[in-house]
């Protein structure tokens, strides 16, 4: 979306962006945003409960996923409110040619910074780092037991699923962590930019790569999640190739009938 509403905004005049419709289409931007990123924190604290507070029973009921849902979804129109009450926290910023939160006012895009995407970094990074550390306590406990009841080479043998876990535990955290990073790095940018120097001002050019670089490392992370999720590709990947079958057997059958 902010593609469309760059290019558009080419078109327009900016004091007819700011009016009540561009402050909303700013606020569901951020809206979304801390939505986005506040999920992938419950997706890393969900696999918390089921890899090291497993014992917990009342943690892995749907009830309590729902309560972490709804805390999310709370979170994230809770923390665009604050632009609200300052001025021209959302409006039309010239160099973007969007409606968005405007670096230059600094106090504002660094509590966006720290709220949306520092936070929810640090609790992606905190919790699968605590989920290695406790598989990695798991391995050398099962390695001590497998050292008393059977051979080396079995005991060698052992490692290898938990290796393999421990590495896509690593791989999750590490792509996870880097995306997020990589999407706000030239917001952080401009920020850090106007906070320290007025002069020179940062190029034009930054505005409108820092906002569309969010949507691009959004889409990224779609993709990323996609392709680690084996049994989901899988479903995808059987649906695509029935419908291909279908349609070469149609193709085949209206070849035989002509």
């Amino acid at each position: 979306m902010s593609y469309f509403t760059s290019i558009y905004g080419l078109r327009q005049d900016s004091q007819d962006y700011n009016q009540p419709a561009c402050i909303f289409r700013a606020y569901c931007s951020l809206a979304l945003c801390t939505a986005l990123c506040y999920s992938y924190s419950i997706q890393a604290i969900s696999r918390l409960f089921f890899a090291v507070l497993y014992k917990y029973k009342y943690l892995l009921t749907w009830r309590t996923h729902c309560i972490l849902i709804a805390i999310n979804w709370l979170v994230s129109v809770i923390i665009p409110i604050k632009p609200f009450f300052h001025h021209d926290g959302f409006g039309y910023e010239e160099e973007s040619r969007s409606c968005v939160v405007t670096p230059k006012i600094v106090s504002i895009s660094a509590y966006v910074v720290v709220l949306i995407f520092v936070i929810p970094l640090n609790i992606v990074t905190i919790v699968y780092g605590v989920i290695l550390y406790r598989v990695r306590q798991s391995t050398r406990r099962i390695a001590v037991v497998k050292l008393d009841t059977i051979t080396s080479t079995v005991h060698n043998r052992t490692h290898v699923p938990n290796g393999k876990r421990e590495l896509k535990i690593m791989q999750n955290m590490s792509a996870q962590s880097t995306i997020i990073s990589c999407g706000g790095i030239l917001y952080l940018i401009l920020v850090i930019w106007l906070a320290t120097q007025q002069h020179p001002p940062p190029p034009e050019s930054f505005y409108l790569l820092a906002l569309n670089l969010i949507s691009i490392f959004t889409a990224i992370m779609m993709i990323a999640l996609f392709l680690m999720n084996k049994p989901v590709k899988k479903i995808v990947s059987d649906y695509i190739f029935q419908l291909y079958k279908v349609k070469i057997e149609t193709a085949t059958n209206r070849t035989q009938t002509a």
